[in-house]
């Protein structure tokens, strides 16, 4: 009995410390008003609909992730979503911060895996599918599909992609990519007017999706920011504002579920 007191006791000890450990190492990437939060709750999210002066409040201080915030240009975006989240990799994969950052780069070239998954639909109130079609094709003119370029490291590749949801329809995308010792980024925009059914609600170029991973060795720290203007139509724009705030969510819980399978 006393040897499991003292088990117990080293147990909770040195948990205690590896917490505190992550929570100092965070304090050197993102605000550190919002470190203990993060390190309690695994997420933090931002978002706002055509407010004023929106600012990303939960930006890392690394360099792609500072790259993502000025993805978007011009005229403040009237649709704004940031998400910041830690997750703890299982033991197996833990290790010197950066050691997977090709793995990860893989991941998030792999495309086509997008294809299927689900996201909350807060209007219908049940699941469903995000992207019927995903994959990436030779170019916006040529649009016959090619295989998943994985190989190599993703700084400075562009794939252009065909993607086909359910609530605007098929679609082109450009998605390009950044990559350094820890960090991998993707930096995704539509290249082609969107439609709702018969209207033009998204003009091309005006949907910006980013998600940067960066490796710490034991924890991944994810951060995604989404940018969107669309048309303001009543009976429409509460469900086109709900839709990418679920959206944002799902492409999280994509590369958490591939990095899980390698």
């Amino acid at each position: 009995m006393k040897k499991l007191g003292v088990a117990i006791f080293i147990l909770v000890f040195t948990s205690g410390l590896f917490a505190a450990d992550i929570g100092e190492r965070l304090g050197h990437i993102i605000p550190v008003s919002f470190v203990k939060e993060l390190v309690e709750k695994g997420e933090l999210s931002n978002s706002a609909y055509r407010q004023k002066g929106v600012s990303a409040l939960y930006l890392p201080n690394t360099q792609l992730a500072k790259e993502a915030n000025l993805f978007w240009t011009g005229e403040e975006a009237p649709f704004f979503i940031e998400t910041l989240y830690l997750y703890k990799k299982p033991a197996a994969k833990q290790g010197e911060a950066g050691k997977e950052t090709q793995s990860i780069s893989g991941i998030l070239r792999s495309l086509s895996h997008l294809q299927g998954i689900e996201y909350y639909s807060t209007s219908r109130k049940k699941m469903r599918t995000l992207y019927e079609k995903s994959y990436v094709v030779e170019s916006i003119q040529k649009k016959e599909r090619i295989a998943d370029p994985i190989s190599g490291s993703a700084d400075g590749v562009t794939l252009t992609v065909v993607q086909k949801d359910l609530t605007f329809g098929e679609y082109t995308y450009e998605y390009k990519y950044r990559q350094n010792d820890d960090s991998v980024a993707f930096f995704s925009r539509n290249i082609e007017p969107m439609n709702y059914s018969i209207i033009k609600m998204i003009d091309k170029d005006n949907l910006h999706v980013a998600l940067v991973v960066q490796d710490l060795g034991d924890y991944l720290l994810i951060y995604g920011v989404t940018r969107v203007s669309f048309l303001a139509l009543p009976g429409l724009e509460d469900k086109i504002n709900a839709s990418f705030s679920t959206r944002a969510e799902a492409i999280y819980k994509w590369f958490i579920n591939e990095y899980e399978k390698q």
